[in-house]
């Protein structure tokens, strides 16, 4: 059987946005395989979460490395250089 992928159900809301940004959106409408404002304001809106999460992501890895001690750090170039060792054994095959 088939698999039919559910949408979720929207939500309608109402913004408001400068002149501007709105000629520029319509502008973008005129490409026939952009879709619907919403549609363009969705797709933009998800790229902004998704950058935001990768970014949050990057923060919290950066911290904990600034949090390692020089023990820690010291173990961790020897597991970095250890797979290094071990993707070029792989590579070279």
């Amino acid at each position: 059987m088939p698999t039919v992928l559910a949408r979720s159900p929207k939500t309608k809301v109402t913004i408001t946005l400068s002149h501007d940004l709105v000629r520029k959106l319509d502008e973008l409408l005129e490409a026939p395989e952009t879709g619907s404002r919403s549609q363009v304001i969705e797709d933009a809106l998800r790229r902004w979460l998704d950058d935001q999460a990768k970014e949050e992501l990057e923060r919290q890895t950066e911290a904990y490395y600034h949090s390692l001690s020089e023990a820690e750090r010291k173990e961790d170039l020897r597991w970095s250089k250890a797979a290094a060792r071990s993707a070029k054994h792989l590579w070279d095959k």
